[in-house]
């Protein structure tokens, strides 16, 4: 499991939390201050790394596939997970 996560970029964990909940390139990008074209390449990298879509294309924009939709819960725990940690840190 360890060796898997590694291959993460923690970035991209935040991309796809966003493309998760807000399954338009644009929007999604927005949230993180990143222009559509990195938004599309993170896309890129997160269906390399999953071996899925996670995302398909239709007449009024994405959809999620259905490996996407099964990622939304443990991706956004790991997103809130990882927010929390902000707030442990002792104050010196």
């Amino acid at each position: 499991m360890q060796e898997r996560l590694r291959e993460v970029d923690a970035n991209l964990i935040l991309a796809l939390h966003a493309l998760l909940e807000e399954p338009n390139l644009t929007r999604a990008g927005q949230r993180l201050a990143m222009s559509q074209p990195a938004m599309s390449g993170a896309l890129t990298r997160l269906r390399t790394h999953f071996g899925d879509e996670l995302l398909v294309r239709v007449s009024r924009g994405f959809v999620l596939t259905p490996y996407g939709e099964t990622l939304r819960k443990p991706v956004r725990l790991a997103v809130e997970a990882a927010d929390g940690l902000r707030g442990s840190a002792r104050e010196f």
